[in-house]
């Protein structure tokens, strides 16, 4: 696997915390708070797009958005339980092909 493939997920990560952190950073966390992409500091992007499909960013007219931090709290707990289920399933693979 080449080694850029193993840090893109650190990337996207870092990239996710970065709009998050400007939001709130911003107070931008409820449709009365709402701020622009420009206002928070940031640009459009596909990340950006991919928390607006999730429901983290919700639009708020005149291209203002704010951070749901409810849905943010309920996708980063389901991350977790999927990341620690993936860790799991992985451990239980690589014990059952290297028992013998």
């Amino acid at each position: 696997m080449p080694a850029i493939l193993s840090f893109a997920p650190m990337i996207i990560s870092g990239k996710r915390r970065h709009i998050i952190h400007a939001f709130r950073e911003a107070g931008a966390t409820s449709s009365e708070n709402a701020r622009s992409l420009e206002d928070v500091g940031l640009s459009k992007s596909v990340l950006l797009e991919v928390q607006k499909l999730r429901g983290i960013l919700v639009k708020a007219g005149q291209n203002r958005f704010y951070l749901d931090e409810v849905r943010e709290k309920k996708v980063m707990r389901f991350r977790r339980i999927l990341v620690f289920t993936l860790f799991v399933l992985a451990a239980l693979i690589a014990w059952y092909f290297n028992k013998g």
